[in-house]
């Protein structure tokens, strides 16, 4: 029987703010909104927010401000400072709606958190995502992902898919069979994986890994000697086991 047969009653919802930092700016400002908007860090450093229509002008998280200023300027991008209390506060906001839905979640991030959905039906997991979206909404202004799972490292993966087709998913998706989760992870590339970073990936891609689903074939005695226990409990979190 499959991993993810074998938790079935094990339900996390990864709940996951859209570029949160200029989802608060448009709050204040609809002008803004469809309109390419980026936030940057402390003293006007590097860019840590970009809106949709700023990724699709190249404009790359975390790079420093200078290298895309003429970017910026040609296609009239909307700049703005860091306002962390602003952001703090619409955080705090968005967890007091989660807690409505469940009594028990974790704060992941000031725009993120996992959520245990274990007392919901399998057949009403996916309309309940919808409503936890459609209630941050309107009580918030915030627009989110959902990502469900039997596991938090699959979440991850769910909410990636989430994000990436919003029309086809409506901004929740479940990963509640093997079929969906062999699917998710081929389509994952490695360097998207949680909590790969760009050391681990070189050395994966060297191993001929080039997506989550070909790191889950790796031997777990290689991945714990090579690697370390974090990495493997990472494997086994896509396999559907939790370990995390």
């Amino acid at each position: 029987m499959s991993s993810i047969n074998n938790n079935k009653k094990n339900k996390i919802a990864l709940i996951d703010c859209n570029s949160f930092y200029v989802s608060c700016e448009r709050l204040f400002n609809p002008r803004i909104n469809n309109k390419p908007v980026v936030v940057l860090s402390n003293n006007d450093g590097c860019v840590i927010s970009r809106s949709t229509e700023a990724k699709r002008l190249g404009i790359k998280m975390g790079e420093p401000y200078f290298k895309v200023k003429e970017l910026v300027k040609k296609n009239k991008v909307h700049i703005f400072s860091s306002n962390y209390a602003l952001y703090g506060d619409l955080s705090r906001r968005v967890m007091k709606t989660l807690k409505s839905f469940s009594d028990k979640i974790e704060i992941y991030s000031i725009d993120e958190a996992f959520v245990d959905l274990s007392h919901i039906k399998e057949d009403e997991v996916e309309n309940y995502g919808k409503k936890i979206r459609e209630r941050i909404l309107k009580w918030t202004g915030i627009p989110t992902c959902v990502g469900i799972a039997p596991t938090k490292a699959l979440c991850k993966v769910a909410n990636k898919i989430a994000r990436k087709f919003p029309k086809e998913t409506g901004g929740v998706y479940v990963i509640d069979s093997e079929e969906k989760r062999l699917k998710a992870l081929k389509w994952t590339a490695v360097k998207n994986i949680w909590g790969i970073g760009h050391r681990l990936e070189k050395r994966l891609l060297l191993k001929g890994c080039k997506t989550a689903f070909d790191f889950t074939q790796l031997n777990d005695d290689w991945v714990k000697k090579k690697m370390s226990i974090v990495e493997l409990r990472l494997k086994h979190e896509l396999e559907g086991k939790p370990t995390l």
